[in-house]
């Protein structure tokens, strides 16, 4: 199954106390975006990489990736909006999307995402929540929370192209944010999306701490 993928890498490091975009800091001797294009440039059924970053890097980035990658262009004022303008240079049946801020890829986890994908027509890489986890009541434990049901999802998530397309134009018109492209389709579709083993290597940067876990998994 050929694909294409929206590499997203519009972010800041204002949360991981940086004053460039976190995905073009270093570890181990590379720069956290490589990380993802890299894999995707090496993997087989992957023929066309969007890379999609701000207004503040695009110069750079376009520099930099132009020739590594088919599409850079400029993303949007979210996440969501990021992604739509990624589509709308896709031009494969199908498209997986990818925070570049997780540089872990795991080559299986992309063939069982790809294997789902035939017939979910949308489906996410996620893991299952290790951790005890408990509603608050003020400052006091509440509820806990059956964790054999509650999934922390990872990207990359996978989609047909059509299906996604058509509900980011419907979330567009009712003024809808997502949190991700999964939450779109399960809102404005008829289609519920499903999920893979994902990899519990595969955390976000998101803070400082993270730099050193990325270290060692890297």
């Amino acid at each position: 199954m050929k694909f294409s993928v929206i590499i997203l890498a519009a972010g800041s490091g204002v949360r991981t106390g940086y004053d460039f975009n976190k995905i073009l800091l270093e570890i181990n001797g590379k720069k956290v975006l490589d990380y993802s294009i890299d894999f995707f440039k090496d993997y087989e059924n992957c023929d066309e990489i969007i890379l999609v970053c701000s207004e503040r890097d695009f110069n750079y980035m376009y520099g930099k990736y132009s020739k590594s990658v088919e599409h850079v262009i400029l993303g949007g004022n979210s996440r969501q909006e990021s992604v739509f303008k990624g589509l709308n240079n896709v031009t494969n049946d199908y498209v997986l999307v990818h925070d570049s801020a997780r540089p872990f890829i795991s080559s299986s986890a992309i063939d069982r995402l790809l294997i789902d994908l035939s017939t979910s027509k949308a489906t996410t890489l996620a893991v299952f929540v290790k951790d005890s986890i408990v509603k608050t009541n003020g400052n006091r434990l509440g509820k806990a929370l059956d964790r054999s049901k509650l999934l922390s999802i990872q990207t990359p998530q996978a989609f047909l192209r059509d299906l996604l397309v058509s509900a980011h134009k419907k979330a567009i018109k009712a003024n809808y944010l997502a949190t991700d492209d999964t939450d779109l389709i399960a809102k404005f579709t008829t289609v519920t999306p499903s999920f893979v083993e994902g990899d519990y290597r595969s955390i976000k940067l998101t803070t400082k701490h993270d730099v050193k876990f990325l270290k060692v998994i890297l």
